[in-house]
């Protein structure tokens, strides 16, 4: 049996694994032995941040995508 993948799944997919990679040039940044390298990682880790807002507000006005809201802070 053959299952096709929605949008839905694709996207959600997609938004998974650029949180995980973002998250991977976070950690390098962190751990960078130069300036350069943490600078590039940076960088990197920006545009992953933009491609996940990207694919966050496409998933959201979709409705496939509700946070939940933020409780009181203590």
């Amino acid at each position: 049996m053959h299952h096709r993948l929605t949008d839905r799944d694709r996207l959600t997919d997609m938004l998974l694994l650029t949180k995980g990679v973002a998250s991977s040039y976070h950690s390098a940044a962190l751990e960078a032995a130069t300036p350069t390298i943490r600078s590039n990682m940076v960088d990197l880790h920006n545009k992953e941040l933009e491609s996940a807002e990207q694919l966050f507000t496409a998933m959201e006005k979709r409705g496939w995508y509700r946070p939940e809201p933020a409780g009181p802070s203590t």
